[in-house]
């Protein structure tokens, strides 16, 4: 039942939002049309893996769209193009074979620890090789009151 009525009135605060780039290629391409919804997260935590749009932190203070990676209190590593969260492997299956091929082309960043803090979140692009995330962000973790909404659908 809680899942009917967060969907239903989720539905009554939905938005579209216009993918610009290819950061979360494959999953959305540059100029899709996907829509978000504000509710979830007032009634819910965010969970790993959520598509969220947010605001952006310090000098990047644009809208974004990435995947939440790392949770409060998480130590994420990434290390020869693989994720480590509390040192285990992530399974990330929505990840396109073609990019997990590519470099991530952030090679100064390989072995760093981010240690998330709490209230905030690591954030990352599925194309890793091409994706402006957490990773450079000189703040590179986003609170939680930056979150905007929750990936619904996309209409394309």
């Amino acid at each position: 039942m809680k899942e009917f009525l967060i969907g239903f009135f989720g539905f009554l605060f939905m938005s579209p939002f216009n993918i610009s780039g290819d950061s979360m290629e494959p999953t959305f391409s540059h100029e899709d049309v996907v829509m978000f919804e504000s509710l979830t997260y007032s009634l819910e935590e965010p969970l790993r893996f959520d598509v969220v749009v947010f605001y952006g932190t310090d000098e990047y203070e644009k809208i974004f769209v990435k995947r939440i990676i790392g949770m409060p209190g998480e130590t994420v590593v990434i290390r020869e193009n693989e994720v480590f969260v509390d040192g285990e492997p992530l399974n990330e299956s929505y990840l396109n074979p073609k990019y997990e091929e590519m470099k991530f082309n952030f090679r100064e960043f390989d072995g760093v620890t981010y240690e998330v803090p709490y209230g905030k979140f690591f954030m990352l692009g599925d194309n890793r090789g091409n994706s402006f995330d957490s990773r450079v962000w000189n703040d590179p973790f986003v609170p939680r009151e930056n979150l905007v909404g929750k990936y619904y659908y996309g209409i394309y």
